[in-house]
Parts: structure tokens; C-alpha cells; sequence
């Protein structure tokens, strides 16, 4: 099943969202449809008994050059640029129809409790909205913040979706939280039930070091041992090809100072995430 979610949806998180609909491990979601690709998509929802409820609008994502953006400007529909339009979905008419209505009127917390993301999480999106929607509502760093420490389970590992890999489609409150940690579980059990070879190489690429900046690329340090503040590591993937790729890609190791400040061939660099994940 999952090859043929990822035929149709041309993406990891996307394919791994719908077979978690389809199992009823979520009662709802909501994904983003590009438009030239709806009417296709459409058919596979009838097909598979999916009720959907599309958005009024068009989204234009912003910061394309990133490859992965979790910004986007709102256009109107007849809009002639090309964009992306909202499907909420579920099994159940009524919950596909509430959750565009909750979006509508910017109920996100609610919203985030219909799509069976954990209360805790859907109140920190909540908090946080204000302020990340004038950003980039990127809010991967605010979880870091309300976080202790830097290392945590690879469970709730958000930053590689930069990748099109994750286990969790919301931000969690924070790393270690309990509730996104055995939702994420739950969604490894149906992955493995469908292909197990894709739940081992989700698993192996979710375990291992970020480096997470908002403007300058995210980046995952494979193969990761930490010695006091040294972080080894063997390889890097990066998001965008920035001189802090390159500078990363040269070193054996980087020293963290905090978990949002690093030494990097004695560079101090702030305002970042580093996060370890096994």
C-alpha cells in the first residue's frame, strides 16, 4: 500500500499521513493538494471511501530556494498563480467539513485535537502561532526552547521532514513528550505492518544529530557520538548548500556550548538548534 501512496502523492510524509487515516490511527487530516494534481486525487479518495472538504483559497509557498518551507502565503482561488489548496479528510463527512470550518476561524488548537495530535502540542501550536505566523511558522526551535536538554528519542524527531521523513506531523511541545512519543510509536507499528524495510531506514535516518537554523538550512549528522561537548560524526545532509553546510561537511566534530550555540572551527554560532536524536 505504501508504494502505491507514494505514487500518487509524489511524498514520504504525505503517504505515511494517509495511511494513518486509512488504519484510523487519525480521524482526520489535512494536507496540502497542488492544484494540477487534485482531480487525480480526488478519484483515489472516492475510491477509498475518503470524504474531503477543500479550502477557499490557494496557498503560495514562500522561501522555495529551501527546498522544504513551511510558509506560504494565502491567494484567491481563481488566483493564476500556481499553489496549493487545503484538503481536510476523513472517513466521517462531518469531521472533514469541521476541521476547514476550524480553520477558518483560527480555532488551532481544536483544530490540532480533531486531527488527533495530542492536547499539550495543539495548545503549545496555539501559544506560539502569533508569533511564528510573522516569521516562518517554523516552530521546531520554540519546541527545542521548551525542551530539557538536547538529547531526546528519535521518536519525535520533526526536523527531518526538511528530508520528507517523520513520524509525527505536528510540532510537539517538546521533545520528550510522552504523548507525541507513543503517537509516533503507534504510527512505526502501522508502518512496519505495511513495509518493514521502510520503517528501518525511517528509523535509522530519524536517529542521529541536527543542526537546525531558520534561514541558513537544516542539517542531520549522521552516525553521531558525542564525547563530553564533542559531537563526532560520519557525514552530513544538508537542506540547502550554505557555507554552513560546507563548513560542517569539512569538520570531524562541532563543540556545543548550549543547546543553541556551537564552536565550529573556533566560530562560535548562535540562534540555532542542535538536538540528538537516538
Amino acid at each position: 500500500m505504501l508504494n502505491e501512496l507514494r505514487e500518487i502523492f509524489q511524498s514520504n510524509i504525505k503517504s505515511l499521513e494517509m495511511l494513518y487515516l486509512m488504519e484510523d490511527i487519525k480521524p482526520a487530516a489535512r494536507i496540502m493538494l497542488r492544484e494540477e494534481e487534485k482531480d487525480k486525487i480526488f478519484d483515489f479518495f472516492k475510491e477509498k471511501g475518503i470524504n474531503y472538504s477543500l479550502s477557499d483559497f490557494k496557498v503560495i509557498k514562500q522561501d522555495k530556494e529551501k527546498g522544504y518551507s513551511d510558509k506560504g502565503i494565502k491567494v484567491p482561488v481563481d488566483s493564476s498563480q500556481k499553489g496549493y489548496f487545503l484538503a481536510y479528510l476523513s472517513k466521517k463527512k462531518e469531521l472533514a467539513k469541521k476541521a476547514k470550518e476550524l480553520e477558518n476561524n483560527n480555532k488551532h488548537k481544536e483544530l490540532g485535537i480533531l486531527l488527533g495530535y495530542p492536547e499539550c502540542c495543539s495548545g503549545f501550536f496555539e501559544r506560539h502561532f502569533e508569533e511564528q505566523s510573522r516569521r516562518n511558522n517554523d516552530f521546531t526551535l520554540s519546541t527545542l526552547k521548551d525542551s530539557d536538554g538536547f538529547s531526546f528519542p528519535f521518536y519525535t524527531n520533526i526536523a527531518a521532514r526538511h528530508f520528507d521523513l517523520a513520524l509525527l506531523n505536528h510540532f510537539p511541545c517538546s521533545f520528550s513528550c510522552k504523548h507525541s512519543i507513543e503517537l509516533a510509536k503507534r504510527h512505526l507499528e502501522v508502518i512496519e505492518k505495511h513495509d518493514k524495510e521502510a520503517a528501518d531506514i525511517i528509523k535509522g535516518m530519524l536517529k542521529g544529530a541536527v543542526v537546525y537554523t531558520e534561514t541558513n538550512g537544516v542539517f542531520l549528522l549522521r552516525y553521531p557520538e558525542l564525547e563530553h561537548n564533542r559531537l563526532y560524526y560520519k557525514g552530513v545532509m544538508g537542506s540547502r548548500n550554505s557555507q554552513l553546510y560546507g563548513a560542517l561537511k569539512n569538520a570531524e566534530y562541532v563543540n556545543i556550548l548550549q543547546k543553541n550555540r556551537i564552536m565550529l572551527d573556533n566560530l562560535e554560532i548562535k540562534n540555532i538548534g542542535v538536538m540528538l536524536f537516538s
